[in-house]
């Protein structure tokens, strides 16, 4: 095998992946995304939550380990509740 093989990790192989998730609501709706992380299941390596008086929509920052095959179902389940408008990687 040489560093030039196009392989892809299998899909039992964990990674580090960063997403904004963009909510509505405020704190409640901030806490609310943060419940959903801790319902997932998916270990949560960093968690930071940005909410500002007078903006309508907050950010939720976490960073989770999760698999290949993993990676797609987790946004639409986040997309799933009414107060998450967004689910960006990043």
């Amino acid at each position: 095998m040489t560093l030039l093989d196009d392989r892809r990790p299998s899909t039992g192989f964990r990674m580090y992946r960063r997403y904004e998730i963009t909510v509505s609501g405020g704190l409640g709706g901030a806490l609310q995304a943060a419940e959903l992380l801790r319902d997932c299941g998916l270990p949560v390596r960093d968690f930071s939550v940005e909410v500002r008086e007078g903006v309508p929509y907050s950010s939720v920052f976490a960073t989770m380990s999760m698999t290949v095959a993993e990676a797609p179902g987790f946004a639409d389940r986040m997309l799933a509740h009414p107060m998450v408008l967004a689910v960006d990687p990043g």
